[in-house]
């Protein structure tokens, strides 16, 4: 059963860090890596120090929602292999409203913080982030909590419903 499109959009607070690189990557034999983020698409330092990660073979971006939502149409239409890389629920949101067409998410690594929850090992979410997981379910879309690629997969919803 193929869980991801060519395209794998994945929520991840860290962004580019080792296990996106050397896990998902080579996983899927994925060579282009896009983060979409509005704020660190305008701050020139924090977008270098993220790309400072991707070497080799690989090519990394930092763009802004919008912009990243157009890429992921492209590399639909022409089967292109691509990871994108969001840091939180509210960014699918952001997406959604620029017509994001990938409808089945991965959710990775959202770690602890004052005010949240733990639902997974390595998903910790406070209750706006709930919510906002809750109304994308309502409009369609599937979330696949998975931390490595070859590791467990848990639909959101069912965790969700388990922790109410």
């Amino acid at each position: 059963m193929t869980l991801y499109p060519p395209v794998i959009v994945r929520i991840d607070d860290r962004l580019i860090h080792g296990q996106v690189l050397v896990g998902w990557c080579n996983h899927y034999n994925i060579r282009d890596i896009l983060v979409a983020d509005d704020e660190i698409a305008r701050e020139e330092w924090e977008k270098n120090l993220l790309l400072m990660a991707v070497t080799g073979q690989m090519h990394a971006d930092v763009v802004p929602v919008a912009e990243a939502v157009k890429k992921i149409q492209h590399c639909l239409k022409a089967r292109e292999k691509c990871m994108v890389l969001v840091a939180s629920p509210f960014h699918i949101e952001q997406m959604d409203r620029h017509g994001l067409a990938v409808r089945t998410i991965n959710v990775g690594g959202i770690h602890f913080k004052e005010g949240r929850r733990e639902f997974l090992h390595y998903l910790f979410l406070n209750d706006e982030e709930v919510a906002a997981f809750q109304r994308l379910m309502k409009k369609g879309y599937r979330f696949v909590c998975q931390d490595v690629p070859d590791g467990p997969h848990y639909d959101l919803a069912r965790i969700l419903a388990k922790k109410k």
